[in-house]
């Protein structure tokens, strides 16, 4: 996936999903930011619901999301956004060492998301992505989708969730970055939630990167044995563990997570490390959610995202008076 100019697509899209670890593929609740990571978590109940988000990374580098929901019917939905990451300014140098300059670089993609209410238990959904990617003098331009299924049981409080994410590739742009994949880093999820009936929490159990299997690495050594990963910690870095809390009256929520692929790939074995670990809280004010979370993606690397979102209903009836 390092290969590939647009992991970007990747990214946390809210601070929620970051507080559960970057990825969840069936959440149970209100949130409609969830839709970005599951097409079908769009249902017809986030209508008219404007949603942003932000996040500091590191060295003056960002990302972030925009969306607005709407319901054409009972049953169908439909949301316009974008995401984005800068990755600052950079001083540009000839092959001698002679400064020409700065540059920019920048990744961006509009989001169209249409999902759909199949019955009482399944939902589909369906995002079309096209992408730009601008680094210096190149640009490329990439047209990607993700496919999304939903299964929820409100009676027993179960759901769960298949993703497909970044169907697609490069269709126009340079020609120097040779490298670089074509194609864009796809990424498979399924996941599985539990709410209680008689306790305001959830808990969230999720297995990423299912289209990969192979995380040996290379080294110079003769050994053929060193650099292979076992399977169990193979299997082991799929997995995302979270722990929701959310009350009945959806007033505010606290998160908290483990990415385990972060914290095998991203700890250093000589320090005690927190690499792997997410949290993060948000609440309710009227017709404004506000929300925050901590990643912790090294031991010197933290990252903030911070998101807001308000339902515009009051607005749009206001008009129609």
């Amino acid at each position: 996936m390092g290969t590939s100019v647009s992991c970007f697509l990747d990214f946390p899209t809210s601070a929620h999903v970051a507080a559960l670890g970057g990825t969840n593929t069936c959440y149970m609740g209100s949130d409609a930011t969830f839709s970005m990571m599951n097409p079908a978590l769009l249902v017809p109940g986030y209508s008219n619901l404007l949603n942003l988000n932000y996040s500091v990374y590191m060295a003056r580098t960002g990302y972030g999301s925009a969306s607005y929901n709407m319901a054409f019917s009972d049953k169908d939905a439909f949301s316009a956004g974008v995401q984005f990451a800068h990755y600052g300014k950079f001083d540009e140098y000839d092959a001698v060492g002679t400064q020409l300059g700065s540059y920019t670089a920048m990744d961006l993609a509009l989001v169209a998301t249409y999902s759909r209410t199949l019955n009482r238990y399944f939902s589909v959904g369906v995002a079309l992505k096209p992408i730009l990617n601008s680094y210096a003098d190149y640009n490329f331009f990439s047209l990607g989708g993700d496919l999304g299924l939903h299964f929820s049981d409100t009676t027993h409080l179960v759901a769960a969730g298949l993703t497909v994410r970044n169907v697609g590739g490069r269709i126009a742009g340079s020609k120097m970055m040779a490298e670089a994949s074509h194609w864009l880093p796809v990424h498979v999820s399924l996941g599985v939630t539990k709410r209680f009936k008689r306790a305001p929490f959830a808990l969230h159990f999720t297995l990423q990167d299912l289209q990969k299997w192979n995380y040996d690495y290379a080294t110079n050594l003769t050994d053929e044995e060193y650099g292979k990963v076992k399977a169990g910690v193979m299997f082991a870095r799929k997995i995302v563990l979270g722990v929701d809390v959310v009350p009945k009256n959806d007033r505010f929520w606290l998160a908290v997570s483990y990415n385990f692929d972060r914290g095998l790939s991203l700890a250093n074995p000589y320090v005690v490390s927190v690499s792997g670990l997410s949290f993060g809280g948000g609440f309710r004010v009227s017709m404004i959610r506000i929300g925050a979370a901590m990643s912790f993606y090294g031991s010197s690397a933290v990252t903030g995202q911070f998101s807001l979102s308000m339902d515009m209903n009051a607005f749009v009836n206001k008009k129609k008076l």
